[in-house]
């Protein structure tokens, strides 16, 4: 049995019994009673009325239908699997081959006299309907009297008299096409429409002039609009059809009437609306009375246009601008019989992704004709790719493409979910907001084959053979397709400007042969090379009085890579907000401009020891267990007048001698070679221009060559720490040895990045060699934890030998010591003599040897000759003398002593 027959079979055959058939699937649809609706589940929306013994429905959130729609939407299948389920229920065989029972002379008799019955009755209500309109009609026109309206003057239309209502209401007759009145329409003088109650509004129109011939017929919405295209052309018959809904009814009356006539649909434009229901609706009219449209070429309708452009100006628009369409495309609620049919089942439901977005399409067979119409409701904007991603931990996404190029990567958890409509809806999609429509759209979002698999991470650099800028740019080819859902604070920052050898020329050349300006430039060439040489994070802090240059040669370092306005960034932030842009900027350069301006000492102290770990902090995660610990290599140049030990000494906090090599301290100095300039200012200003007209390309280039030549760059850091480990002497301190990593990055990346700076090799070695001299004066050769430590002792002693040591013998009467930190006793009788300092363990291990480890800073001490351990044994510890005021007893102590300095001959 055909599809087609099916239906109808069980159209007819199931009439009178849909509400057992409903309740045998689960539904329980009483009869006239607001309730929930079983498809959407909205509640109080949902009214089961039976008409006729149909079926018939209407939902206020998922619209309205008759039995077997209902039972489509309760199963969720097409209109064709929905018969065959009622046709088993009723005892249909649908695997006949014979023409179906409907077609023989008694079921079609039948079938006759039930359609008379149910147009009998419509008829009947529809003569008492009009009964009751025409009683209310004449009451209300019992009063009329002929008047200019107030709404059609403020519309510019003057001298058209009309019925009035004494409240100075319009109100006009509305007649089908028989010329019976149908209903009424009253419009307040201040635009407030209101059709009179009972009236038959589908295929009803207000006709504003009788020519005497009518070859044109020109059909508007509403009546102002009317009378505008009247005045544009006075020989056609011009007609209100009330809304955009009832365009196409009153234009199929016109046809009837006036077979050859040409019929214009003068459309209202509704641009500023997602779908332009007034062209959409005027189109769909004219293709079907095989008319034409004119629309105005602005926001409004022809009335509007008139009265910005007078009458002149409207004529020709709206003549010129005639024009047949050529297709359908129709809104939400529309119903537009189908030309092209589905591949497989042409009844099944479907969603289709169009230039005029995504819609739900239910096809339905006419009743009388068989014809497949087709129900379309709006769920989202086009949506032009739908693909899935993975992130580094197997987290699988969803990857949605709209509009010119808005990528958006949604968790599969959250499709469907509140979050997951507000972040795309945040991002710019526009998805419906009813609820029911939302689930289809999810539905078929996550049901879509998927040709390829993404990968997605937060973190920038090398990544997948490629490597991905701070903004989610690509440079190179990758593995497979990589998406960036990680977010930078600088991220407008990274564009470009000019070329590589505009860069070169303009930018680099200024740049040369001065020391300081090209270590900057060597710094952010290092960057991109810290994961292939497996170099740690590290960074550069310039700092000197403002006037020294310390900004302009951080800006020609990170114009390699974009705008240095723009990717200027600040100290000033939370540790979380510090490991977001590190994880931003891996493998990149990140640029963190004054130090001293407004920032917090104890959260640059943070933000440094965060940003050179590496590694973020542990996090639960909401839904039980730890995130993933975020890590990253990343070089940073940061600027300052005062370089970041004495900003934060100054401030109360201390600086270990292991984060000193990781921001290596620069006092810069100002440049000596000019080039073509005269005065240091004109060399500054000159570069302050050329930096921000060129920038992005030549760090593009980079990149691009670093991906090709890895193991010349590994080779080139190696040879550059052997170098550099040749250089420096075994006798100066552990942290200078580690600080010549740093220098050998940088080394090795000024080396290659001749290929892009054109500098001389020589120029290269002996600029990083003269930042090092200069560094190296500031930071000392001795190893600089054990000159912390013993600073800070001696400090302790200096500042609380008297105060808080009490002398020995000790009578508490005599000499009361406040927060005593221990004993004081001269080892002998002239002045000479060293003062032991008895120090109590609690107060080392609390104050004297604070943010360090007790034990080794006892033993630095030791070998230092500031503590004197016991001659016995490998404690550090020893004891007092016997303290009489205690009993006699003897308490644990560190002994200390002050040191005789060894510059003071």
């Amino acid at each position: 049995m055909r599809h087609i027959d099916v239906i109808r079979d069980v159209k007819l055959k199931a009439n009178g019994q849909w509400q057992n058939i409903l309740s045998n699937l689960g539904a329980e649809v009483p009869l006239n009673t607001h309730t929930a609706c079983p498809h959407c589940g909205g509640k109080d929306r949902f009214r089961f009325d039976n008409k006729d013994g149909n079926g018939t429905f209407i939902c206020n959130l998922c619209g309205s239908g008759d039995g077997l729609d209902l039972v489509q939407r309760v199963l969720g299948v097409s209109v064709t699997e929905a018969a065959k389920e009622v046709a088993g229920m009723i005892g249909i065989d649908t695997r006949s081959d014979n023409p179906p029972a409907y077609r023989s002379h008694e079921v079609k008799a039948q079938q006759v006299a039930l359609r008379a019955q149910q147009a009998e009755k419509q008829a009947n209500e529809q003569i008492e309907k009009h009964k009751r309109f025409i009683e209310r009609y004449n009451r209300a026109i019992g009063n009329v009297q002929l008047g200019e309206s107030n709404y059609l003057k403020a519309k510019g239309l003057h001298g058209f008299e009309m019925d009035l209502l004494l409240d100075g209401s319009l109100i006009i007759p509305l007649v089908d096409a028989r010329g019976k009145i149908t209903g009424a329409q009253t419009i307040k003088p201040n635009g407030e429409k209101r059709l009179l109650a009972d009236s038959i509004k589908s295929g009803s129109y207000y006709q504003i002039n009788e020519p005497v011939a009518v070859t044109t017929v020109i059909i508007a919405e509403g009546l102002a609009t009317a009378i505008t295209c009247h005045l544009i052309q006075p020989e056609a018959l011009t007609v209100a059809a009330i809304d955009a809904g009832n365009l196409i009814h009153v234009a199929k009356a016109m046809r009837s009437q006036f077979p050859t006539a040409n019929i214009i649909i003068a459309a209202d434009n509704d641009s500023q609306n997602d779908i332009n229901t007034g062209k959409v609706k005027a189109e769909a009219a004219a293709q079907k009375v095989n008319g034409h449209v004119s629309i105005p070429p602005c926001d409004g309708d022809w009335n509007d246009y008139l009265q910005s452009n007078g009458e002149e100006a409207t004529v020709s628009i709206f003549n010129a601008g005639i024009y047949q369409p050529e297709g359908i495309v129709d809104v939400s609620d529309s119903e537009v019989i189908s030309t092209v049919p589905a591949k497989n089942d042409p009844m099944k439901i479907r969603i289709e992704s169009r230039e005029d977005g995504v819609f739900l399409v239910t096809p339905k067979a006419d009743k009388e004709t068989g014809e497949i119409i087709h129900h379309e409701q709006w769920l989202s904007n086009q949506i032009k790719r739908i693909t899935k991603g993975v992130n580094d931990l197997d987290q699988e996404y969803l990857i949605i493409e709209w509009g010119k190029s808005n990528i958006q990567a949604i968790p599969m958890g959250d499709i469907g979910e509140r979050e997951g409509w507000r972040s795309l809806k945040n991002a710019g999609l526009l998805v419906t907001t009813k609820s029911g429509l939302r689930q289809s759209l999810s539905d078929w979002l996550l049901r879509q084959p998927f040709k390829e698999n993404w990968s997605i991470t937060a973190k920038s650099g090398w990544y997948k053979g490629a490597y991905i800028m701070p903004d989610g740019s690509v440079i190179g080819e990758p593995e497979q397709p990589i998406l960036f859902n990680g977010q930078s604070a600088a991220v407008t920052a990274y564009k470009t400007s000019g070329t590589l050898d505009s860069w070169r020329n303009d930018v680099a050349r200024l740049a040369n042969k001065n020391s300081f300006v090209m270590f900057a430039i060597g710094a952010a060439l290092a960057a991109p090379m810290t994961s292939i040489t497996q170099a740690d994070s590290f960074g550069i802090h310039l700092y000197a009085q403002s006037t020294a240059g310390k900004s302009t040669t951080a800006d020609m370092a990170v114009s390699l890579y974009g705008d240095p306005d723009l990717q200027r960034l600040t100290w000033y932030g939370t540790e979380y907000g510090m490991t977001n842009e590190a994880v931003a900027h891996n493998d990149g350069l990140l640029y963190l401009d004054e130090v001293g301006q407004g920032a917090d000492p104890k959260h640059v102290y943070k933000s440094a020891y965060t940003l050179f770990n590496g590694k973020g902090k542990i996090q639960g995660a909401k839904e039980g267990g730890n995130r993933q610990v975020q890590s990253w290599r990343t070089v940073a140049i940061s600027t300052g007048e005062k370089d970041i030990e004495t900003f934060l000494l100054n401030s109360g906090v201390k600086v270990n001698a292991g984060q000193l090599v990781r921001l290596l301290n620069i006092p810069i100095e100002r440049a000596t070679e000019l080039h073509e300039c005269e005065t240091g200012k004109e060399h500054a200003d000159l570069i302050k221009v050329n930096c921000r007209a060129n920038y992005g390309t030549a760090g593009r280039y980079w990149i691009e060559y670093l991906s090709k030549h890895k193991e010349d760059a590994k080779e080139a850091y190696r040879a550059a720490q052997q170098r550099w480990g040749k250089l420096i002497p075994s006798s100066y301190g552990e942290q200078v040895h580690r600080a010549s990593d740093r220098f050998s990055a940088i080394e090795s990346a000024l080396l290659m990045g001749r290929v892009i700076t054109g500098w001389d090799e020589q120029d290269c070695r002996d600029a990083v060699q003269a930042v090092f001299n200069v560094w190296l004066a500031e930071f000392g050769t001795g190893n600089k934890e054990i000159e912390q430590i013993t600073e800070q002792a001696l400090a302790f002693l200096n500042t609380y030998g008297i105060s808080r040591y009490a002398p020995l013998p000790y009578d508490e009467r005599d000499l009361p010591i406040r927060d005593l930190a221990g004993y004081r006793e001269r080892k002998g009788s002239h002045d000479d003599a060293p003062i032991l300092f008895y120090t109590l363990p609690n107060v080392f291990r609390a104050e004297v040897a604070k943010g360090f480890n007790a034990e080794t800073f006892a033993e630095v001490l030791a070998t230092m000759g500031i503590l004197k351990k016991p001659a016995k044994g490998k404690r550090l510890q020893g004891k007092t003398p016997r303290l009489k005021h205690l009993g006699g007893t003897q308490q644990r102590a560190y002994i200390m002593m002050l040191v005789q300095d060894d510059d003071d001959d």
